[in-house]
């Protein structure tokens, strides 16, 4: 089955703009080139100081190796001093996806 992996950053105050680009720029080369990686969204709220990232992957199993990617940690290394506390992650089961 299919997996959505939703990964929340809570962005450090005048810092929104560059992790929303950051973000955005990491998914989009993640994307180009993990082959199970179906399909992305990344969404922000500058007012709650919030930048979300939601992907699809083919399973469980290739959505758990993103934590262990390099590319993933660079990402990780460049934000850090950018947001507060940890981010968060959950799983969830893909249920339905449309799109028109």
């Amino acid at each position: 089955m299919s997996e959505v992996v939703e990964f929340t950053l809570n962005v450090k105050p005048g810092h929104y703009a560059e992790v929303l680009s950051r973000y955005a720029e990491f998914a989009h080369k993640f994307g180009e080139t993990n082959p199970a990686f179906i399909s992305q969204l990344v969404v922000g709220d500058e007012a709650a100081g919030i930048v979300r990232g939601i992907g699809i992957y083919t399973d469980h199993a290739e959505a758990a190796a993103v934590n262990s990617d390099a590319f993933f940690g660079d990402f990780m290394d460049v934000i850090e001093p950018l947001i507060e506390g940890a981010p968060t992650r959950v799983s969830l089961d893909l249920v339905l996806s449309w799109s028109k």
